[in-house]
């Protein structure tokens, strides 16, 4: 798949490793920081100093974001795993070569849009939970299978309206719809 944006998307993750069969009670706490990444919250946004990946020099871009949306279990309870769906931004693979304000807030809404289909993603984990009071590993691989496409569409068309953040009026615009849109889903922010 050719990704036109500066925005790596990567593939969906559930942590390896994790087992029904073990006999754990409890799961690795999730940590908001790290020294290679950041999940997203309300009250962290990017600084340049966050962007540690190798620049490349061969690129015509000013910023790469690394970002994506993870699955991890957060809880194992009667025998079953609960899965936490966040917006991660990785340090390690995103760069920048400028010291720019208008590419680091254009790089922001790139991890924001994350975040918005996370929340979609969560939306729609409590929906089927509701439906059907459990909601098992295979329900999160096709509700991120069918959310993906259009994350994907998503954050090229943001790419293409604001010209990769050279349009301003369009890049001021944008900030407004993905603000707007994450506020519609606000039942859905985690406020880890």
């Amino acid at each position: 798949m050719n990704l036109l944006f500066n925005c790596y998307i990567l593939v969906f993750l559930i942590s390896a490793g994790v087992s029904t069969n073990s006999y754990a009670q409890t799961v690795k706490k999730i940590e908001k920081e790290t020294d290679k990444a950041i999940i997203w919250t309300t009250d962290r946004k990017l600084k340049l100093t966050d962007f540690q990946g190798d620049i490349d020099s061969t690129s015509t871009k000013k910023a790469l974001t690394g970002a994506n949306i993870i699955i991890v279990p957060y809880a194992y309870k009667n025998g079953v795993y609960e899965y936490c769906v966040l917006a991660k931004f990785h340090k390690d693979l995103s760069w920048i070569n400028t010291d720019n304000v208008h590419i680091i807030n254009h790089e922001q809404l790139h991890f924001d849009i994350a975040e918005l289909y996370a929340r979609k993603m969560r939306r729609e984990i409590q929906a089927k939970k509701h439906k059907v009071g459990q909601i098992l590993e295979s329900d999160y691989r096709r509700i991120h299978k069918n959310l993906f496409q259009s994350y994907i569409q998503f954050q090229m068309r943001y790419d293409s309206h604001t010209g990769h953040s050279t349009n301003l009026e369009e890049q001021q615009r944008w900030h407004g719809i993905i603000a707007e849109e994450l506020h519609k889903l606000d039942d859905f922010n985690l406020n880890l």
